[in-house]
């Protein structure tokens, strides 16, 4: 009964995050760039989040990146990183399944995120909290005293806090039979019309 109440949850979670739509406005493959992990785990370390490295998570941001040049539009990103890292709802389902089918003991293991895209120069002339800020519920104060959301890794920090503030808090909904960890990624993707967009992405890995 505990295992049903937590896959759940989790499902509940799943669901929330592939609902939230966070998207910005309007090297010599155009892609360059990279987000300082550093510096974002310092801009959340009020919010007692820390982010690691995640190489498949780097690697399918920048091939999303290189859609987002070849095909002039960030529209592609989005569905570029989610099938590579498997984070549509029918994987997530999928992975599941096979883990109640092969003996799910303690708690289920599962990884998904958000994406998001802002014009760089947008991005450096914001003066305000950022448009995730809306979507971002219980962490919303953090964003606040972040702003203006001015640099890649503030940006970064703000996805991160989206993540944390819709799933983040299973921990201590089931007491902590589920752990939460969390990566981030980033770069830029030049267009053949000279727009220069950074792409994000945000991961939370359940457990």
């Amino acid at each position: 009964m505990k295992c049903k109440k937590i896959l759940a949850l989790v499902m509940a979670a799943v669901l929330s995050v592939s609902m939230l739509t966070a998207c910005g406005g309007g090297g010599g493959n155009g892609v360059s760039g990279s987000v300082s992990t550093s510096q974002v785990n310092s801009l959340l370390k009020e919010a007692d989040i820390k982010v690691e490295t995640d190489s498949s998570l780097n690697v399918a941001v920048r091939n999303a990146a290189k859609k987002v040049v070849e095909t002039g539009s960030p529209n592609t990103f989005a569905g570029s990183v989610m099938t590579e890292m498997r984070w549509r709802p029918q994987d997530i389902m999928g992975s599941l399944l096979n883990q109640l089918l092969n003996g799910l003991i303690v708690g289920p293991n599962v990884t998904f995120g958000l994406t998001s895209y802002i014009e760089a120069d947008r991005l450096s002339t914001n003066e305000g909290a950022g448009s995730l800020a809306g979507q971002i519920g219980a962490n919303a104060s953090y964003v606040r005293d972040m702003a203006p959301i001015n640099t890649p890794e503030k940006y970064a920090a703000t996805l991160v806090l989206a993540v944390d503030g819709v799933v983040g808090k299973l921990g201590d909904l089931t007491n902590g039979a589920i752990r939460t960890s969390y990566s981030v990624s980033g770069t830029k993707a030049k267009t053949a019309d000279g727009t220069v967009y950074w792409v994000f992405a945000a991961q939370i890995t359940i457990a």
